[in-house]
């Protein structure tokens, strides 16, 4: 029995020093980046732009209106430069329809709106997927979190080099997890807001129920 244990850790060793740096990564799970996604408004507003220029190709966001872009400080006048000739009722829709998904893809792509609740880890899932392309030796570019994943590179950052541009890419794909976080809970800031005056009544209202009833009882004699 201690022998097969040597020889099984001999094997080890030999696999893992024999084995090619780039290769042994390659064989290795990518963890979610541990990165500080900011949900501030210009955060927003800049991961909206850059899913209606890129994600929007490909990706719907039927559970948003247009109109509901307001709610992260676009004008009615931005919305409407955004919307075209959509009406700000109408859901946010792909370019493309199934058709020409499945003949690109082999598949329909899924809708963006609740990804970041639909995947454990929300936004940090959203923002490692993006920047999980790496190009092998081979020229291929795989995605080291989602391996079997059809979406290509879309922010080219397996290959590029310039430290800005990859500074560049980094808060962009920061901004989009934030932006599809907001989309998965569009109303979360106006719940919390009216939970701050719910519980404010709530403590005036047992206030003036312990006034009324400490005046109630001191009538009646001991």
């Amino acid at each position: 029995m201690i022998k097969q244990f040597y020889c099984y850790l001999a094997l080890l060793l030999v696999c893992c020093f024999t084995m090619p740096p780039h290769s042994w990564a390659e064989s290795q799970e990518t963890s979610l980046r541990e990165e500080n996604i900011e949900h501030e408004q210009g955060n927003l507003q800049n991961g909206m732009r850059v899913t209606m220029n890129l994600c929007i190709l490909c990706h719907d966001l039927k559970y948003v209106k247009f109109r509901d872009l307001m709610t992260i400080g676009l004008t009615s006048g931005e919305v409407d430069k955004i919307r075209g000739e959509n009406r700000a009722s109408d859901p946010i829709l792909s370019k493309m329809n199934a058709e020409q998904m499945n003949a690109l893809f082999g598949m329909t792509t899924p809708d963006l709106s609740l990804m970041a609740k639909a995947r454990s880890g929300g936004a940090q899932y959203i923002y490692s997927l993006l920047l999980a392309y790496h190009e092998r030796r081979d020229g291929t570019i795989i995605n080291n979190l989602y391996p079997n994943i059809r979406m290509p590179d879309v922010f080219a950052y397996s290959i590029e080099n310039n430290e800005r541009m990859r500074a560049t890419i980094e808060q962009n794909a920061r901004d989009v997890a934030a932006f599809l976080a907001w989309t998965a809970d569009p109303k979360a800031e106006e719940r919390r807001t009216l939970g701050v005056y719910v519980m404010l009544y709530l403590f005036v209202l047992t206030f003036m129920l312990y006034l009324v009833k400490k005046k109630t009882w001191s009538r009646l004699k001991p």
